[in-house]
């Protein structure tokens, strides 16, 4: 193997680990989305937006709701930290998996099932999150919440 294939093998590797790198950083942050004052109570909220915030700007908590729900957040911001960094992981993973190979191997298949696996993980524990957030709600606040989730999750991502 000739120093070509080296050099590009590094770069393949440095690449795929700082697009791992910003996609974990990038993915941490809540996208602030300001609607025109006429559409702000019609706008769909954006899926980077936590329950945490549906639920402080769109409904009037208790103090004892308040604190509950802080609570639930700072255990889940915990486990959601983990498993971004798991993702991240497998983002590198796969991308060293994909120079090595140069192909859909086995190696960059398996760091591909890692991967799902994360993000699968995550999923599950943001609705158990939302439910948990949910339950601290009254009947009409978790309709407030709901209809926000709908929203949230029927957006385009397009728009």
């Amino acid at each position: 193997m000739n120093g070509a294939f080296w050099r590009n093998l590094g770069i393949t590797v440095v690449l795929a680990g700082l697009a791992a790198f910003a996609g974990a950083r990038l993915g941490e942050q809540p996208l602030a989305i300001k609607p025109k004052a006429a559409e702000a109570s019609h706008a769909p909220v954006g899926m980077r937006d936590s329950v945490y915030q549906m639920v402080h700007q769109d409904i009037q908590l208790t103090d004892d709701q308040k604190h509950r729900i802080d609570d639930i957040e700072a255990r889940y911001a915990h486990r959601r930290n983990e498993l971004r960094a798991k993702i991240a992981s497998a983002n590198a993973e796969l991308g060293e998996a994909l120079a090595n190979e140069m192909a859909l191997g086995t190696a960059a298949s398996r760091a591909l099932e890692h991967q799902e696996q994360d993000m699968g993980d995550l999923q599950r524990e943001t609705i158990l999150y939302v439910l948990e957030v949910r339950a601290v709600l009254t009947p009409k606040q978790q309709q407030v919440l709901d209809q926000k989730v709908f929203e949230s999750l029927s957006a385009s991502p397009l728009s």
